[in-house]
């Protein structure tokens, strides 16, 4: 129930209920010309003996004549106390005006009485306000919902005397952890914030009247909140509750009442005017996608992001909320605020409160009053770093190749036909490639099928010297193989690492082949494999399996494979992916490349490029999702490694690797880059018969292309603790592999799932093959 004093109780039912009670909101008035009030005054004085007294009332009347009279401070003194003298009349100075006892603070005070305590509370506000503005506003109701930032409106609201009855709703106590917003004593904590707010409006103004409900919004009483004793005239929407926030607005709505909300991040302001517009779509119809019946019954943080953000925004956010919301639930508990934005909003919104009230201001929509762009430093122009954008190959190019290093052989070579053709270069590019980027151009000329890397597509700072893309094109050409065998194709091929980075490998082909078991079966594996990035509860791999993976791997000359299932070694390795993604966010070329080469933020993207990784496939919870998608906010990033921050991401990572039934790391010998297109090879064939095996694969490369680029590239420009700190990590990595002389090629982390729902696009065939002059 909500509650408001009416009559004044008795001295006796005062003492008991503030002893007995901390509810207790509203003062109590004494008129001494009415006899049992003054006979209950005395009473008052004479128990009282903690009791403070403030009779400050000729100076107060000496302001009234002022504020009626102006010009007589251009008098004689004489005539300002003649006037005072003439106002006081028969009165004496003690029966004059009222007397307010707040019992709660043992306070007594003499004030004018409400007429005339108007005219002075006011007087400032002329002529921002006029006397007839404030007469309007006078008879306005205004409801607050939440009393964070709704406590800086209502004070302000009140200190500007800008409504006649205020409605306030909040069903929380204050905590000491308030203080950093609320402005108020600590010991008002573990009191009820609604009376906390009402207490200071009365010490404020005793006059106005402050209604109540302490047990917040809830749906019993959202009716009574908007219209008990008259229709409030405006909603202002502060609470916490997005369930609320959205039945609040369908009920203005059906009133016809507007609605107010400040967001306290970059003075968000919305403004939704259902008294002029009835069909207006509720919060600018950012949440009619949402089934808010659904709200309540949800008990996770996850369950409930996608409301949240719906409200919210995500990429409005600031850059420091940005960060803030990575750090929760990791090092910090909730959403953070601030007093300063706290204090801003509430001028703002009382400001804008008026405005409307007084149909000065008529429109809606979602407003950003953000000081951090309305003043800030000019920001730090860079000198450019000039990078060399590659044109793709073109068939000229690469016909002119072919032709000058002699590689269009004479022999006689057998034709295929472009069905066939399109069905062995559909086959190999879909293999996997870091970052999704399939960095293979194909093209048949003379019987031969030539590969190429298409440098303009293998560009990326988290592919050094190309070890990245080898290994993608050693995957492309395991899957041209087991294509071709599929097809009765035997193939005669080679490398050609005398021509890399350019020309890589040569392809001819010949029928009657007839394919084995394993090569029809990691063929048909082909269009089933994937990335799978789930985090899905451990379970154990038999053994038999781990072994089967492994003789698979072995078919590649040199190539080794290591399994890590102890708890302890998968958490270690962990940690140091989570160093190296972190590094890899905190580096600006690196971080510039994942968001613009690597993720693609929605389908029309995807489509238009048909490279990248979609947002959509990457088997993330919603609260993820949105974790990654803040990562596009370079000043976000920039502040999170000024905070040292990141502790959202490292645990994602860990739950990732935790949730792994083993960690492998394909190797082969060190130097050579017939080691990495190999090592391609190698990690194909494993991850195809890992699909046979309805195991899922995750690579999780960063951490060896970090190694890399530090130890044997040595072209990191990051400080030297950075440069130490991951020549730790490597020796670390090291240590759990066992590793000397053996270069890391693929490490992944292998489990139980079912298979993710979506899958990365693929190029369409003719960005990647072309077939020349015979």
């Amino acid at each position: 129930m909500h509650h408001e004093t009416g009559l004044n109780p008795t001295l006796s039912q005062l003492i008991s209920e503030t002893s007995r009670q901390k509810t207790v909101y509203k003062p109590v008035f004494f008129n001494l010309l009415d006899t049992a009030q003054k006979s209950a005054f005395e009473q008052l004085i004479s128990t009282k003996n903690n009791l403070q007294v403030y009779d400050h009332i000729y100076t107060q009347v000496e302001e009234l004549i002022k504020c009626l009279y102006p010009t007589i401070v251009f008098l004689p003194p004489s005539e300002l106390e003649k006037a005072v003298k003439n106002h006081f009349g028969e009165k004496s100075t003690d029966d004059f005006g009222v007397w307010v006892y707040y019992p709660w603070a043992e306070k007594l005070v003499h004030l004018l009485d409400e007429q005339e305590f108007a005219i002075v509370r006011t007087n400032r506000n002329k002529h921002k306000i006029t006397a007839q503005e404030q007469a309007l506003l006078s008879q306005k109701k205004i409801g607050v919902m939440g009393l964070s930032v709704g406590q800086s409106v209502s004070l302000t609201l009140a200190m500007e005397r800008g409504f006649g009855e205020l409605r306030i709703a909040d069903f929380d106590e204050l905590d000491l952890s308030n203080i950093n917003r609320i402005r108020t004593g600590v010991y008002n904590l573990k009191i009820l914030k609604t009376v906390i707010v009402a207490r200071e409006i009365a010490e404020i103004d005793p006059y106005l009247n402050v209604v109540c409900f302490d047990e917040g919004i809830t749906d019993e009483n959202l009716d009574r909140f908007l219209t008990e004793n008259g229709k409030i005239d405006l909603l202002i929407d502060e609470c916490d509750s997005f369930d609320i926030k959205i039945n609040a607005r369908n009920k203005a709505k059906i009133f016809g009442i507007p609605v107010l909300m400040e967001g306290s991040d970059r003075g968000t302001i919305d403004i939704e005017r259902f008294d002029l517009e009835p069909e207006r779509p509720v919060l600018h119809g950012m949440v009619e996608h949402l089934d808010m019946s659904k709200y309540k019954s949800l008990t996770t943080l996850d369950e409930r992001i996608p409301y949240i953000t719906a409200v919210t925004g995500v990429e409005t956010l600031s850059p420091r909320m940005k960060a803030s919301a990575v750090e929760i639930m990791a090092t910090i508990s909730t959403w953070p605020q601030l007093a300063s934005a706290v204090t801003y909003g509430g001028g703002i919104t009382a400001d804008l409160s008026r405005k409307i009230l007084l149909g000065n201001l008529n429109i809606s929509g979602r407003f950003f009053l953000d000081l951090d762009e309305l003043i800030a430093d000019p920001e730090k122009t860079t000198d450019p770093k000039t990078t060399t954008n590659l044109t793709p190959l073109s068939l000229e190019n690469i016909e002119d190749f072919i032709k000058t290093n002699r590689l269009a052989f004479d022999e006689n070579k057998q034709q295929l036909s472009e069905d066939i053709l399109n069905d062995l270069i559909t086959a190999a590019g879909k293999a996997p490639s870091g970052g999704n980027n399939q960095p293979w151009r194909w093209h048949y000329q003379n019987g031969l099928l030539h590969l190429f890397l298409e440098q303009s597509d293998a560009q990326a700072y988290l592919d050094p010297q190309y070890i990245s893309s080898y290994i993608s094109i050693g995957s492309a050409i395991e899957n041209l193989l087991l294509k071709a065998a599929h097809l009765n194709l035997a193939v005669n091929w080679n490398l050609t690492p005398q021509f890399a980075p350019n020309h890589l490998a040569w392809f001819s082909f010949t029928s009657s082949y007839q394919p084995t078991e394993q090569e029809i079966t990691l063929a048909k594996q082909i269009d089933l494999r994937h990335t799978n990035r789930k985090i899905t509860p451990k379970q154990e791999i038999d053994q038999i399996d781990l072994n089967q993976l492994s003789s698979l791997v072995e078919q590649i000359p040199n190539a080794q494979l290591q399994w890590i299932t102890d708890p302890e070694m998968i958490k270690n390795i962990g940690a140091i992916s989570t160093q190296t993604d972190l590094l890899r966010m905190f580096i600006p070329e690196a971080h510039e490349d994942f968001i613009t080469k690597e993720m693609r933020w929605d389908l029309n993207e995807v489509q238009a490029k048909e490279d990248g990784i979609g947002i959509h496939t990457l088997d993330l919870s919603n609260n993820d999702l949105i974790g990654i998608r803040l990562l596009k906010d370079k000043k976000m990033i920039s502040f999170l490694q000024q905070m040292n921050g990141g502790s959202g991401f490292k645990r994602l990572t860990m739950m990732q690797f935790m949730a792994s039934s083993a960690i492998g790391l394909i190797t082969m010998p060190k130097g050579e880059i017939n080691s990495f297109i190999e090592g391609g090879r190698a990690a194909e064939k494993l991850w195809l018969g890992a699909t046979a095996l309805e195991l899922q694969i995750h690579p999780i490369n960063v951490p060896l292309i970090f190694f890399y680029k530090n130890s044997v590239e040595d072209s990191l420009a990051i400080p030297l603790e950075n440069k130490a700190q991951l020549t730790l990590a490597e020796q670390n990595f090291n240590r759990l592999f066992s590793l000397s002389t053996e270069q890391p090629i693929f490490m992944f982390r292998i489990f139980k799932a079912a298979p993710s729902p979506e899958r990365t696009i693929r190029k369409s065939i003719f960005k990647t093959f072309s077939i020349g002059r015979a």
